[in-house]
């Protein structure tokens, strides 16, 4: 069955993503970044955007490719342990 954590077709406004190649690491968004998906697919060849974090508290909307991320299930121990190790690291840096 298809649905938004197997098909990126389906993902949807504001959903948590995660980046699975580094085709957007020279605008600095390596692989794993974890973002926020902003447009969703719509169709042809409009781009998908989403909003990532950076650590002086930037933020930047970037165009993605419907291979280039996955959305994060907070339903599953294996996507909880990626968003937990994020949220450690993002307070980590903050104290």
């Amino acid at each position: 069955m298809k649905d938004k954590y197997n098909d990126n077709k389906l993902a949807e406004e504001f959903d948590l993503i995660v980046l699975t190649d580094d085709t957007l690491a020279n605008n600095g968004l390596p692989r794993g970044s974890l973002g926020t998906l902003t447009y969703s697919y719509t169709g042809g060849d409009t781009p998908l955007y989403g909003e990532f974090a950076f650590a002086d508290g930037s933020t930047k909307e970037t165009p993605l490719s419907l291979s280039c991320f996955r959305v994060l299930d907070a339903r599953t121990k294996n996507d909880l342990s990626i968003i937990t190790r994020f949220l450690q690291k993002t307070l980590r840096k903050k104290a």
